[in-house]
């Protein structure tokens, strides 16, 4: 499967904003970075409260890939807030402990290129991946 997402989609769809929710600093410059390299625009908040308030300032974003693991407000609430906001905002968990969840599409840290890619292209075309895994779009948080 992840041959047949690389082979469909070669670059970023134009204009595509990645935010990017992490309360750790080094994650998400070394995520910016690692993004920005494969040509997508990023922005960034150091947590759930942050990137609310951006989404709020009507801020445009394609995207949304959070940390589940934060202080205050969790990745898992985060999403929970952005289902009320922006019902059909595409949303990608992470973290380096294990998940067990099945509604949302997810990365374990650390993760290669390649699968970050594949999750992108994955949550962001839904229709081309959800079948294989048994997740319809609408539980992929969008």
């Amino acid at each position: 499967m992840l041959n047949l997402v690389t082979e469909a989609w070669k670059s970023p769809p134009p204009r595509m904003v990645i935010l990017i929710v992490d309360d750790d600093e080094l994650v998400r410059g070394v995520l910016m970075e690692l993004l920005e390299d494969l040509g997508f625009a990023v922005i960034e908040a150091g947590s759930g409260h942050d990137a609310l308030a951006l989404l709020r300032d009507k801020v445009e974003v394609s995207l949304v890939i959070s940390d589940i693991n934060m202080p205050e407000m969790d990745g898992l609430q985060l999403v929970e807030e952005l289902k009320s906001m922006r019902p059909s905002l595409p949303v990608i968990l992470m973290s380096g402990r294990p998940y067990k969840g099945r509604t949302h599409l997810f990365l374990a840290k650390p993760f290669a290129r390649q699968r970050l890619l594949a999750c992108i292209a994955e949550a962001t075309m839904p229709l081309a991946c959800a079948p294989e895994h048994g997740v319809s779009p609408s539980q992929h948080g969008g």
